[in-house]
């Protein structure tokens, strides 16, 4: 049983067969990952984007609330002052506003000066194909700034 050139490459054909099948499904494989990384990437990214978004808008929404007795004391030129107890109740409201479109959101506000709205926001994202790995869950956190207005 004496094999020819001819037999060898028989055998060597054989021994290669499927190999490229192989190749084919790693590299699908690799391709999937990477798309499932790149959605969960892109779903953190856009909740960062809208809890951002909202603590912007409720520290806006906050620092144009003036305090009236403030006006009456110091009068007009200066930096109006913040109520606490409006600001809070301002983000209280934006902040069920803004869940419809971004369940979880919180918004927490303080006051640094008396006359600057600082509202921090936070929310839990899951992510969609990356869970499974034991990831899952993800806080993105947000922070916005507004001062009061001159008035003069």
């Amino acid at each position: 049983m004496t094999a020819g050139p001819e037999g060898s490459e028989d055998r060597v054909r054989r021994g290669d067969d499927g190999s490229v099948l192989l190749l084919i499904i790693g590299f699908t494989a690799v391709l999937l990952l990477l798309v499932a990384v790149v959605i969960d990437v892109s779903v953190v990214v856009l909740a960062k984007r809208g809890v951002a978004s909202a603590a912007d808008g409720a520290a806006v929404a906050a620092a144009q609330q003036a305090n009236a007795a403030d006006i009456r004391q110091r009068g007009l030129g200066e930096r109006l002052a913040l109520d606490d107890v409006v600001v809070q109740q301002i983000v209280a409201t934006y902040q069920q506003d803004a869940r419809a479109g971004q369940p979880g959101l919180v918004l927490d506000v303080s006051i640094e000066g008396g006359t600057t709205a600082v509202v921090v926001g936070g929310r839990t994202v899951t992510l969609p194909f990356v869970g499974w790995l034991g990831i899952g869950h993800v806080l993105v956190r947000a922070e916005g700034r507004a001062r009061s207005p001159v008035v003069g």
